[in-house]
């Protein structure tokens, strides 16, 4: 990472750590008030000057008059004119320590993997940043997720580490560790061998997905959710493409890179309009509720073998007949408990709908009666 950011420091913090104060000595921080954005803090005449930068459709900008791509091309142009800043960038703050950075750090949890450790190999599907490889760690297969090169979102993947390394559950996959090398950031996850839900019902279809294959991946996405629920953490992205399925065919919850603690909202990022809930589509508004009508579409994936959801329909049209009323029917010899499931994941008032931790409940009571 580049020596001047510091990530998710304070004010307060990035003032104790810019000393001296020679004039152009600065550093960038996340912005603790406006998050998404970042903030320059820079020395001139022994105060430091703090100017939010404002990450606005895919680009950066302090007075919403010059844009940059990244914050490396930012910091470049500044240290050669000052161009409305109290000062030109002429020094930046020296990098701490390994150890140091760590002790004083919100991503001091999170287990750093020694990259001279990790085997990497080919590419086997790609994520919200980067391609996912498949690697070796320790003469064990994971998956490693290797960042594009771009400093918000290296810092996004930090945040997606740190929550991943603070939740754990077998529905969930295991976050192992992160590689931090110059220019890069790897994720390392364990290997899920037989890839994604989606792709995983898709490939075998009905000759091979059995009944019980259908309701034990409902509950395990069912019961890696209501973890997440009681924790308090949205997902926001929850699709039969972001579950994972293990060697022993476990399912598992995955792609934790848009998850944030609730309540939240997401300004500014495109999302899947087929598995959203319309408050989250008219009004941002992100929450467990708007999960749990995401889980509905997964259950009519799962029991439509993989299948697009509203098949037929414009996906500029989606939304309009989703607040008309209309709702899919649930897929051919789907069992009618898990069709109320759907119809309740729907419910237009997300008040209306039902936790997880009650789904779980009644999805487990349906796989008691399954034949095996």
């Amino acid at each position: 990472m580049a020596p001047w950011f510091r990530g998710s420091i304070t004010r307060d913090e990035a003032e104790k750590l810019l000393q001296p104060r020679e004039d152009g000595l600065f550093l960038v921080r996340e912005s603790t008030n406006f998050p998404g954005d970042y903030t320059l803090c820079v020395c001139f005449n022994s105060k430091v000057e703090h100017y939010r930068v404002i990450y606005k459709d895919r680009q950066l900008t302090i007075d919403e008059e010059v844009f940059f791509n990244d914050l490396t091309s930012r910091v470049q142009h500044y240290e050669q004119d000052s161009d409305g800043l109290c000062t030109q960038l002429t020094r930046a703050l020296p990098r701490q320590t390994r150890a140091t950075q760590q002790q004083g750090s919100k991503f001091r949890d999170i287990s750093l993997i020694d990259r001279k450790e990790l085997k990497i190999g080919d590419s086997i599907g790609k994520g919200e940043f980067g391609d996912v490889l498949l690697g070796e760690w320790r003469g064990v297969k994971v998956a490693v997720k290797r960042l594009k090169d771009n400093i918000h979102a290296a810092e996004q993947l930090r945040e997606e580490a740190s929550l991943m390394s603070k939740l754990t559950h077998e529905n969930l996959v295991k976050l192992q560790g992160l590689v931090e090398e110059e220019g890069s950031i790897l994720l390392v996850t364990e290997y899920m061998s037989k890839g994604s839900l989606v792709d995983y019902l898709r490939s075998r279809g009905r000759l091979h997905v059995t009944k019980r294959n259908q309701i034990m991946f409902a509950c395990d996405t069912a019961a890696g959710m209501a973890y997440l629920e009681s924790k308090n953490v949205v997902h926001r992205d929850l699709a039969a493409r972001n579950v994972l399925i293990s060697h022993d065919d476990v399912a598992k919850v995955s792609d934790f890179g848009l998850a944030k603690s609730a309540p939240a909202t997401r300004d500014g990022v495109k999302f899947p309009i087929k598995w959203t809930a319309p408050e989250a589509l008219r009004r941002n508004i992100f929450s467990n509720k708007s999960d749990m009508w995401s889980f509905g579409i997964l259950l009519w994936e799962i029991y439509s073998f993989g299948r697009v959801p509203y098949p037929k329909i414009p996906l500029a049209d989606v939304t309009k007949y989703v607040e008309n009323g209309y709702r899919m029917d649930p897929p051919e010899n789907c069992p009618t408990e898990v069709s109320k499931i759907m119809k309740e994941a729907w419910l237009l008032e997300s008040d209306q709908r039902p936790t997880f931790k009650e789904v779980l409940r009644r999805l487990q009571e349906i796989k008691a009666t399954t034949p095996v």
